[in-house]
């Protein structure tokens, strides 16, 4: 299966379940794998052929910066929610979501999904 591969997307954002997390706005860090068929865009070379990756990553953002999530898991959820009800050609998605310098000790700690669109339940009524 091809990807498309988005590497070290920073959205800045409310995020955290502490008090003191919810007064400021943290980054974090995402890394998209989708999987989608990418013949017919590499055969035509026309963008109308292919996922856009402006798009997709405008789209990552401002779904977490709209919901403010207090876990990262929960960011992670809503971005594949997102990406599968936005974009029809996505296979399946592995996302993974870095929270930069909130642990001393560590550069960053995160959380990795992986979904595929046979497995994807839309929700209804929303």
């Amino acid at each position: 299966m091809d990807a498309i591969i988005i590497e070290g997307l920073k959205v800045e954002t409310v995020v955290g379940c502490f008090d003191w997390e919810r007064q400021i706005i943290q980054p974090l860090m995402l890394d998209l794998m989708i999987n989608t068929d990418l013949e017919q865009a590499s055969n035509s070379d026309v963008l109308a052929d292919t996922l856009n990756y402006a798009e997709i990553c405008e789209v990552s953002a401002k779904v977490i910066q709209d919901a403010q999530p207090e876990l990262i898991e929960h960011a992670a959820k809503l971005v594949l929610n997102t990406l599968f009800t936005t974009f029809d050609a996505i296979e399946s998605i592995m996302i993974t979501i870095r929270k930069p310098a909130i642990i001393a000790q560590a550069n960053s700690v995160g959380i990795r999904l992986e979904r595929h669109r046979k497995d994807f339940r839309p929700r209804t009524g929303e």
